[in-house]
């Protein structure tokens, strides 16, 4: 069984976009949204596709908004997507859970490919920051600092693959990207709010 969890936060202009493609997806048994205290109409736009809605009064951070949905979820293999993806396909499913699937790997990392230059660039340099994944449930199991990661819960993950030595494999995302900071939230504001995101994960780094 597939489960997918997406952690959104202010993703209404996005969601729908790629709520449309997953649930067209003969694969996937369940998707989970976890609307992380949005101001929007994050939790609106999620409710017209068929998901599984848990709303989150308070921003919690990604983190504690994935924990929330894999503590909720019942699938044997859990793929996490970001809320803001530009140009996602069943075949980038496919190839994503696949490998997981066929038992060729514990864990997946989706990296962006021939998308935007600016969202290519940035996982060339640090392609470990990816927030699209499969891992099978049981090497979910006690994630240390997870719920208290927020953005660096990437980080989280690849320590814990590291150090129980799980199979991870790399794949490409071709013609894929999401939507940045800066587009959301205006130059200004976009800049700190990437700039936070950055503090958190070189938190978790150290």
């Amino acid at each position: 069984m597939i489960s997918v969890v997406i952690p959104a936060f202010n993703e209404g202009k996005n969601i729908g976009r790629v709520l449309s493609v997953l649930e067209t997806i003969d694969l996937i048994d369940e998707i989970i949204v976890v609307n992380d205290g949005s101001t929007d109409d994050t939790k609106e736009q999620a409710l017209k596709y068929n998901v599984k809605l848990i709303n989150l009064e308070k921003n919690q951070g990604k983190g504690k908004a994935l924990k929330a949905g894999i503590d909720n979820s019942k699938g044997d293999i859990i793929v996490m997507l970001d809320a803001d993806l530009i140009g996602l396909t069943e075949k980038h499913f496919v190839n994503l859970v696949s490998p997981v699937l066929k038992n060729e790997a514990d864990m997946t990392i989706g990296i962006f490919s021939g998308g935007r230059k600016s969202t290519d660039f940035a996982q060339k340099i640090a392609p470990f920051l990816s927030g699209q994944r499969a891992i099978k449930r049981q090497f979910l199991e006690n994630i240390e600092e997870m719920e208290i990661s927020r953005f660096g819960v990437e980080i989280a993950l690849n320590r814990h693959a590291e150090k129980n030595k799980l199979r991870v494999v790399n794949v490409p995302l071709e013609n894929m990207s999401h939507v940045m900071k800066e587009e959301k939230l205006g130059l200004i504001r976009g800049f700190y709010a990437r700039l936070k995101m950055y503090f958190d994960i070189l938190k978790m780094w150290i």
